[in-house]
């Protein structure tokens, strides 16, 4: 008898616990990769089982990190995806860039992008390359922010993440005009 009322508290436990939930921080927008977060970007849920995300009584702690990662609208917030580091890894940079319309896809880029940078040649003048690779200024650069060009009808400031080595050289294109960037894939 004794064995029966154990293994009936037993599952009267197991079936309370299995319907606990417990309150987590999840994202509610899209949030990109070295941004700034604040508690506009989050929201909290509850959620049943083990779960590894950060618990709303520390959703406060998560203001003014920044995202380490693309955090992805209605994803549960990890530790691992935020920093309070620099948004620049050792060996990186920030270069602003202003471009002209058709420089960049015409969808538009996003923070998080990852972006082919190439220097156009001059206006009026035959590119004396025949290969075109040696257009490529940065073969890989992250779109880190995406502003409208204010003082240029349809153009856009973009503040992109390159090797610190490639950053006078974008710059340079930038400032000439020379500049157009290709939305890679992946």
């Amino acid at each position: 008898m004794a064995l029966l009322v154990g293994f009936g508290a037993l599952g009267a436990w197991f079936y309370t616990s299995a319907g606990a939930k417990v309150p987590v921080v999840m994202a509610k927008n899209d949030i990109p990769v070295g941004h700034l977060i604040d508690a506009g970007d989050l929201t909290t849920v509850e959620v049943a089982g083990g779960v590894t995300a950060v618990s709303a009584d520390h959703l406060s702690s998560l203001v003014g990190q920044r995202a380490a990662v693309e955090i992805l609208p209605n994803t549960l917030v990890q530790r691992a995806m935020v920093t309070s580091g620099p948004p620049i890894p050792t060996g990186q940079g920030m270069v602003g860039v202003a471009a002209a319309p058709g420089q960049i896809p015409s969808s538009g880029l996003n923070p998080g992008d990852k972006v082919e940078v190439l220097q156009l040649p001059q206006k009026g003048v035959p590119n004396p390359s025949s290969s075109g690779t040696d257009a490529v200024l940065v073969a890989s650069a992250v779109v880190f922010d995406v502003r409208p060009n204010t003082s240029s009808s349809g153009g856009t400031l973009l503040t992109l993440i390159v090797p610190t080595s490639a950053a006078y050289g974008v710059a340079q294109a930038s400032n000439a005009g020379q500049i157009a960037l290709v939305k890679l894939g992946g």
